[in-house]
């Protein structure tokens, strides 16, 4: 058996949210991938705490609150740059106009990271939201390198059951379709 340790990221995708309340969640639609995925960056975000009692501490420790997401795409159709802003669809032709009015929607991202034995480890965030993205635009002087975009996505717990992240570890030639659909909560038949 081969080392696990990860060294790669690909099959960077979103599928639309379609529920996330207390009671039920449900991502739905097509997935969208996005193509040309070079680097994932994720922060989980935590908030320490510390209950005095007893003149000491009776107890301490951390809660996740959310996960931070920056991922770097070579490329960005503007149908899909506008899908993770919440700009209007109708009014996308061949150019974006983006505003102050425009509201992000929910997306499950999911993407793989490739293992060292060939193997892979899968994730899904169930509820992401492009907080925001940046390109910088410079000459091509003397290099050929893409101008990356940069998407920053802020991934939030279900309001369900409180889950922000699944993983899960496939061997070498196992299909990927865990990453293409998302099991609602109450899962069917519960």
């Amino acid at each position: 058996m081969g080392k696990k340790y990860l060294k790669g990221f690909a099959n960077l995708g979103i599928i639309p949210v379609a529920t996330n309340t207390a009671t039920a969640y449900s991502a739905t639609g097509e997935k969208k991938s996005l193509v040309g995925a070079r680097t994932c960056a994720p922060t989980d975000n935590r908030t320490e705490f510390s209950i005095p009692g007893d003149d000491g501490v009776y107890d301490s420790g951390a809660e996740w609150t959310d996960t931070t997401l920056v991922v770097t795409v070579n490329e960005m159709e503007l149908s899909l740059l506008a899908a993770l802003g919440g700009v209007d669809m109708e009014e996308l032709t061949d150019e974006l106009e983006e505003s102050t009015f425009d509201v992000p929607p929910e997306f499950a991202l999911t993407f793989s990271a490739l293992r060292a034995d060939g193997g892979y480890r899968l994730y899904r965030y169930y509820v992401a939201k492009c907080s925001g993205y940046k390109i910088t635009h410079s000459t091509r002087g003397e290099n050929n390198e893409a101008q990356t975009y940069e998407l920053t996505f802020k991934c939030s717990p279900r309001a369900c059951d409180g889950k922000i992240r699944g993983t899960k570890d496939v061997d070498k030639g196992t299909a990927l379709t865990w990453l293409d659909t998302i099991p609602a909560f109450p899962e069917v038949g519960d």
